[in-house]
């Protein structure tokens, strides 16, 4: 029985994991669309949207790392770009990235690719949030 209960919760981790993944790919797919006109090498004012749904991406990416079993938000040391327009874009793709590995991963398995991107987003949303504040 109790071993049933065990595969229930880790089954039901998934489905989770799964869903926040794609609830990411949304969400950084949408920012990415909203700031496809900026042109290159100009940062525009982020409006309280943009900054909700920053803080949001922050949200899901935490929820994908606890999913996986990881804590803390991890270290990331891999230089981020410095133009605002290809920022967005790494956004997007990371976003793009946890979904698909979400998808791939069962429940035995804990990706170093889904942590790694998910450290990543993290940085990169705080990065794109501090210098609007």
């Amino acid at each position: 029985m109790k071993t049933r209960q065990q595969i229930d919760r880790e089954e039901r981790s998934l489905r989770d994991l799964r869903e926040a993944g794609r609830a990411l790919e949304t969400l950084t797919r949408r920012l990415a669309k909203r700031f496809d006109a900026v042109p290159k090498g100009t940062r525009p004012q982020l409006s309280k949207q943009d900054l909700e749904d920053l803080k949001q991406v922050e949200k899901l990416a935490k929820r994908v790392r606890d999913l996986q079993g990881a804590r803390g938000d991890g270290e990331d040391a891999t230089p981020l770009p410095g133009d605002f327009s290809e920022q967005i874009a790494l956004l997007a793709q990371l976003g793009t990235e946890v979904r698909q590995q979400s998808e791939q991963v069962s429940r035995h398995t804990v990706s170093v690719g889904i942590l790694a991107r998910t450290t990543r987003l993290l940085r990169l949303s705080r990065v794109l949030r501090a210098t609007d504040l």
